[in-house]
């Protein structure tokens, strides 16, 4: 969980960096080897992209607009 924004820094450079790695997972793995590589790494981005969500109330304000 992001509790300042130092947090939110270190946690925008890790999805920037896994973001990253599974575009050059993409470009240099077969299809049979991101199918089975890719998962992990997918799962970690949502897990990030929603805590930053979370830290900057989208997900609140998200909850308002439906």
């Amino acid at each position: 969980m992001i509790a300042n924004h130092k947090q939110l820094e270190v946690t925008q450079e890790q999805l920037r960096r896994l973001e990253l790695a599974l575009a050059e997972l993409r470009s240099s793995a077969s299809e049979t080897e991101f199918r089975s590589q890719a998962p992990p790494v997918i799962e970690h981005i949502h897990r990030l992209r929603n805590e930053i969500d979370t830290y900057l109330g989208i997900s609140e304000m998200e909850s308002l607009l439906i």
